[in-house]
């Protein structure tokens, strides 16, 4: 049998699949878990499944992760049940283990469950057009007018704290105070100009934390690459990486799939030529997303709706420089450097979003 290094066979075939395991291999996608393409015959036919090592130094209560993965996916299938469905569009399905658990832990200490792989689908790192877009923005707004009847405190919290931006200000303070990895001087520019940004940073948490926008349910991970696409690339059918679905604000995801959408490049670009908003890439997102989410949003998200994706950006990058100034424990790198790197770029997002602040404002009528 062809396998990945490190991967478990024993445990992968105690999953409550009909067939027989072929092959695995590495999908090398994301910075926080490893995720396996497994090859089964089933039936006499090929199938595929996906099979995934969840970080437990990241999520340290699998429990609560998997629970908070049940109760998404089962609101979001109840949601396709109850309207027109747009062709091929479906959610996340897991496969239990044939002990009827959502998850195994094997010898080392791994936690591994399973997934159907959804065939004949295409997704995106850079977006190639306002359709594709306005899809995403499409699918983010079903997605969170699926989960607005769900009790946002019935979700429990996988990453503490996660878009709270002024907790993660905290963290890098620390960072760059305890200078563990001695990388401080040569990252003075950076750290100079998050510190400037401060009240930026936590402009969402602060409105949450008031009460000037309600709690609700968020995916926190809302980037263009979880969304999969039908074989044409043209329709957006299913929202993936669920594992930080908590309790937050539809203006973290909003904010989000601009920072990471409208901006065409990739996320650690570091020709800060190509680091522009596409305004006509914003306007599509705005238009998706509103279309789907209706009168959902209070006057008080909507008017933020503009500077979430400055936010998200900084919050980022402020992340990024934290990891990068305690010697990259949390982020995979694939260089020296690259969480600087990463950081300069959703720096120069900021400043990109600075300079066309009354515009993107007033298109969403903020």
């Amino acid at each position: 049998m062809e396998q990945s290094k490190n991967v478990p066979i024993h445990i992968l075939t105690q999953f409550d699949i009909p067939g027989t395991l072929h092959s695995v291999e590495e999908l090398k996608r994301g910075h926080i878990n490893r995720t396996y393409i497994g090859h089964w015959n089933v039936n006499g036919q090929r199938k595929r499944y996906i099979h995934q090592s969840v970080n437990h130094r990241v999520f340290t209560d699998i429990d609560a992760l998997m629970g908070n993965l049940e109760i998404v996916t089962e609101a979001l299938r109840k949601d396709l049940l109850e309207r027109p469905v747009i062709p091929g569009e479906t959610t996340l399905t897991l496969i239990r283990a044939k002990n009827g658990a959502s998850y195994l832990r094997d010898e080392g200490g791994e936690h591994w469950r399973s997934f159907d792989y959804i065939e004949n689908t295409v997704s995106y790192d850079v977006c190639p057009s306002t359709h594709v877009a306005r899809e995403a923005a499409g699918i983010l707004g079903r997605f969170q007018r699926a989960l607005a009847k769900t009790p946002a405190t019935s979700l429990k919290d996988t990453i503490p704290y996660f878009h709270h931006g002024l907790r993660r200000y905290d963290a890098f303070a620390t960072s760059f105070r305890e200078d563990r990895a001695g990388r401080a001087r040569e990252a003075m520019a950076e750290i100079d100009f998050a510190q400037s940004r401060r009240e930026l940073g936590g402009a969402l948490i602060s409105a949450l934390e008031k009460g000037e926008i309600p709690l609700r349910v968020s995916h926190n991970d809302m980037k263009l690459n979880n969304v999969l696409y039908n074989s044409a690339g043209d329709t957006a059918v299913c929202l993936l990486d669920l594992d930080t679905a908590m309790a937050g604000t539809p203006l973290f995801d909003f904010g989000d799939l601009v920072r990471n959408t409208a901006v065409p490049c990739e996320e650690d670009e570091q020709d800060f030529s190509k680091v522009v908003v596409d305004m006509n890439l914003y306007q599509a997102i705005c238009d998706g997303y509103l279309s789907e989410v209706g009168d959902m949003l209070t006057a008080k998200e909507r008017s933020l709706l503009s500077v979430s994706p400055r936010v998200l950006a900084l919050i980022l990058g402020v992340r990024f420089l934290t990891d990068y100034l305690q010697g990259d424990t949390y982020f995979r790198i694939h260089r020296p450097r690259h969480n600087l790197e990463r950081a300069r770029t959703q720096f120069e997002i900021v400043r990109a979003m600075e300079k066309l602040d009354s515009e993107m404002a007033a298109y969403v009528g903020a």
